[in-house]
């Protein structure tokens, strides 16, 4: 996704303010939504874009309005989540294609928040996406779309086929197996440290940005064995945390652990291309059926990844793997994509935050919106 000229003109603009410089009393709640308030509980927008701050009451994948049946749906589900993680949008889009209604809280890795004791209680593993439906609370990403569809699958939409005979059953477990441990937060680190093996990073992994998560990155088993030490109920947890972040860290920092990495993606979507490279253009089957499977999400949320960090050109462009490319060309297309990844004014949002001391009140960011949605009708008119 890219911004046109004229927005990337008045990014730059905005990003010469001095510091400390107020447009407007209000506050950019960073990698999330506009608020100024301690609680960022909202309803997520599931007929549009959801990073936009309206109310509507289920995911429905069109734009009709759902019905009461339909927003009985799931009642009661809240999603503990960060728009930019890479699992919790895994979660999204699982939510999406059920049509599944639900509440979301974002919790603001940037600040730490992962961190604080309100969310160290839910998880003590400081991850999202969290799941709670009444009193359950559910972490990881996998468990939850299990959750999902082991609860909420009665003569609803199913994410693994059962009434598509086994062979189908296994090919969507096959390639969800295959995809699932490919760890996407290594590789995108590991491709802010080693640029000679990318293309061109697309926003919202521009260079502020990478400079921040890695930053981030350093930090971590610091502060997880920090807590540890304030948190003596959950001190093993925390400690197993930081020690395995010990080693994802020394992955993404030798260059040949990282390289060898990125081939064992390759080798993946080799597999991945072979089923896909056998169809024509015109079959209407995903990956693995003519329903959009769990395998489906695993794999558009992976592309979708690998796209933003510039590996694109390494693994599908320029006719490597033709079929994949069709693929995620076909799959941007989808509704439930458009809903399940960050806007262009989320993008902006994120953007402005990570601009030191600059605040924006609500009358300038809708001024902003406003303009950047002028320029992209003109542009597709």
């Amino acid at each position: 996704m890219f911004f046109s000229q004229a927005t990337k003109v008045l990014l730059n603009r905005l990003c010469t303010l001095k510091t400390g410089q107020c447009l407007c009393v209000g506050y950019v709640y960073n990698f999330s939504y506009f608020s100024n308030s301690n609680s960022n509980l909202q309803d997520r927008n599931l007929n549009s874009n959801y990073h936009t701050d309206v109310k509507v009451m289920a995911a429905t994948g069109s734009d009709s309005v759902s019905s009461p049946k339909e927003q009985e749906k799931g009642n009661g589900l809240l999603l503990y989540l960060n728009n930019y993680s890479f699992y919790a949008q895994k979660v999204i889009m699982a939510l999406m294609e059920k049509r599944l209604p639900f509440k979301s809280q974002v919790v603001n890795i940037a600040k730490g928040e992962q961190y604080q004791p309100w969310f160290l209680d839910i998880n003590p593993r400081g991850e999202v996406p969290v799941l709670k439906d009444g009193v359950k609370i559910i972490p990881d990403s996998a468990r939850i779309i299990d959750y999902l569809e082991d609860n909420f699958s009665n003569g609803d939409t199913r994410l693994i086929p059962l009434d598509q005979g086994p062979e189908i059953r296994q090919r969507v477990l096959h390639f969800r197996n295959l995809l699932d441990p490919i760890p996407a937060n290594v590789i995108t680190i590991g491709s802010f440290l080693h640029p000679k093996f990318v293309g061109k990073p697309k926003v919202p992994f521009i260079a502020p940005v990478r400079k921040a998560l890695v930053a981030g990155e350093e930090k971590n088993v610091a502060n997880f064995r920090k807590l540890a030490e304030t948190h003596p109920n959950i001190k093993r947890i925390l400690l197993e945390k930081a020690e395995v972040q010990e080693k994802k860290h020394q992955l993404v920092m030798e260059e040949a652990s990282f390289e060898k990495l990125l081939d064992q993606v390759d080798t993946a979507l080799q597999e991945v291309e072979k089923e896909l490279a056998s169809r024509s253009e015109n079959d209407p089957r995903w990956l693995c059926s003519e329903r959009f499977t769990v395998a489906d999400i695993s794999l558009t949320i992976l592309l979708d990844r690998l796209y933003l960090l510039g590996l694109e050109t390494r693994y599908w462009s320029d006719g490597k793997k033709p079929g994949i490319a069709r693929y995620y060309a076909r799959v941007r297309q989808r509704d439930t994509y458009k809903q399940t990844v960050p806007s262009q004014i989320t993008h902006l949002k994120t953007f402005l935050e990570m601009q030191p001391g600059l605040v924006i009140g609500t009358v300038i960011f809708t001024a902003i919106a406003v303009i950047i949605g002028g320029f992209l009708f003109l542009k597709k008119k």
